[in-house]
């Protein structure tokens, strides 16, 4: 039964799903994807790997590091999945649609707001905007183990929620493929002490062009923010100062368009309206 400890849950169906739909459009239109059948592979290998991980906890369910392997292996598919879907952008489309996303950007703001917001450089201040960037890590794995240590129960809705948000940012990244004007955070923060150089490192092992519209990392931020608010609330007012300059920092390292991380945003509060009202209509068992 999904959302029982000895069975399979809706949130491990939906991994799988994903993953054969990629594999599957990688047979049929992959021609123009760089290493189209090691992503394959891939993409059928963790379907593997997770019915193995599985399998084994119902076999040594007492054992806490495959407890944890269970609960927590779709935390280390999001970072490969995220890398994969820029890996994809040429699964539809040969370019690129930063020229038109670029073009809304100015029929909305007038201007390019990752331009303006860049005025003050000190590098004091840059290493505090990248820390503020770093935060969504902090954020939304701080989130899942408070509650992972308070409720499963809560924990496996998280799991759920981000698993499904996640999943429908990458289908559209390789659909709408936008790279953002990353080249230009590249240029305007060579240097640091601490987050500037973390931040490269990790943007340069785990991320790849494509994912830029609308932003996963706002998106994600205010849904990780509100399950933290509903477990704690003063601990989640305390993040949302981190969390706001979150989603300022997007588009003032120039990770991102202004309207990508206004689109972020908006996806990311229908989506927990969305599933609110979808817990109270059908239950929360049916959503973990």
């Amino acid at each position: 039964m999904a959302g029982s400890e000895g069975g399979y849950r809706y949130s491990d169906c939906l991994f799988w799903c994903y993953n054969s739909i990629v594999a599957i459009f990688l047979i049929l239109t992959g021609q123009q994807v760089d290493q189209r059948w090691a992503l394959f592979s891939s993409n059928v290998g963790l379907i593997l790997l997770s019915v193995v991980i599985i399998r084994v906890y119902w076999q040594r369910p007492e054992y806490r590091l495959f407890r944890f392997a269970r609960n927590w292996y779709p935390f280390f598919y999001f970072s490969y999945l995220h890398w994969e879907s820029g890996m994809l952008r040429h699964l539809f489309h040969p370019h690129s649609f930063d020229t038109l996303v670029k073009y809304w950007d100015l029929a909305i703001f007038g201007d390019y707001l990752h331009n303006i917001l860049y005025q003050f450089q000190p590098v004091w201040f840059a290493e505090c905007i990248h820390f503020t960037y770093f935060f969504y890590y902090i954020l939304i794995f701080l989130t899942g183990l408070l509650l992972y240590r308070s409720d499963v129960r809560d924990y496996k809705q998280y799991i759920f929620d981000i698993g499904v948000l996640y999943l429908a940012h990458y289908t559209v990244f390789y659909i709408f493929p936008v790279v953002g004007p990353i080249d230009l955070h590249l240029a305007r923060f060579p240097d640091g002490v601490i987050f500037i150089p973390l931040m490269k490192i990790l943007y340069k092992v785990g991320d790849s062009p494509g994912g830029a519209m609308p932003s996963s990392h706002v998106s994600v931020a205010v849904l990780a923010w509100v399950w933290l608010y509903r477990y704690n609330k003063k601990l989640a007012m305390g993040a949302s100062v981190f969390t706001v300059s979150l989603i300022f920092s997007t588009v003032y390292l120039s990770y991102h368009y202004a309207i990508d991380a206004v689109a972020g945003f908006i996806v990311g509060v229908v989506f927990v309206v969305f599933m609110y009202f979808l817990r109270r209509r059908f239950g929360e068992e049916s959503f973990m």
